[in-house]
């Protein structure tokens, strides 16, 4: 089992730290992976993405030129990755910030309105995880589990009281994908 990953979205959209919670979160969960984030120089606003590998066996490369999987949060990002994403991939894309579409007919496309779902639970930070509930429920690339594992990686200390808000949206985009 390999599951090659693209997050990808502007910068202060939690893009890196979607990454960190999958990986961490495979590690707690005896699984290889790696990690690596790219990014602008701008702190926010700027682009942001990260490739996540996950197997149950040792990781050839950390990176990907045709991923199995993606999520996109913004325009910028689908119009860059899903050509890129692999025959019989799944994307997840953030309808809220994606007006396009693709012709890709060989491709699985989630459309979830991640901001619009972040906004309702009160915190629009919640929207990356809000996509991330989303590809675990289609792709299944680690266990529920593990992404609560991750989360007590990310938000450890005084930001542990994230955690349940962030469980709770990754819960609502794994509803989500159900709904179809």
């Amino acid at each position: 089992m390999l599951h090659e990953m693209i997050f990808a979205g502007f910068g202060g959209q939690g893009i890196l730290t979607m990454g960190q919670i999958v990986s961490y979160g495979a590690v707690d969960n005896n699984l290889e992976t790696s990690w690596i984030p790219s990014y602008g120089p701008e702190s926010r606003g700027g682009t942001s993405n990260c490739t996540v590998m996950i197997s149950d066996e040792r990781i050839a490369s950390p990176m990907t030129a045709a991923p199995s999987a993606i999520i996109v949060m913004n325009e910028p990002s689908f119009t860059k990755f899903v050509p890129k994403l692999k025959p019989g991939g799944v994307c997840v894309a953030n309808r809220d910030l994606v007006t396009s579409d693709t012709d890709r007919d060989d491709v699985e496309i989630i459309w979830v309105e991640a901001n619009l779902e972040a906004k309702a639970l009160g915190n629009l930070m919640t929207a990356g995880n809000i996509a991330l509930g989303a590809l675990n429920e289609r792709v299944g690339f680690v266990a529920d589990k593990a992404i609560e594992d991750g989360l007590g990686h990310v938000f450890s200390g005084k930001k542990a009281k994230l955690i349940p808000l962030n469980m709770q949206a990754y819960q609502l985009g794994k509803d989500l994908a159900r709904k179809g």
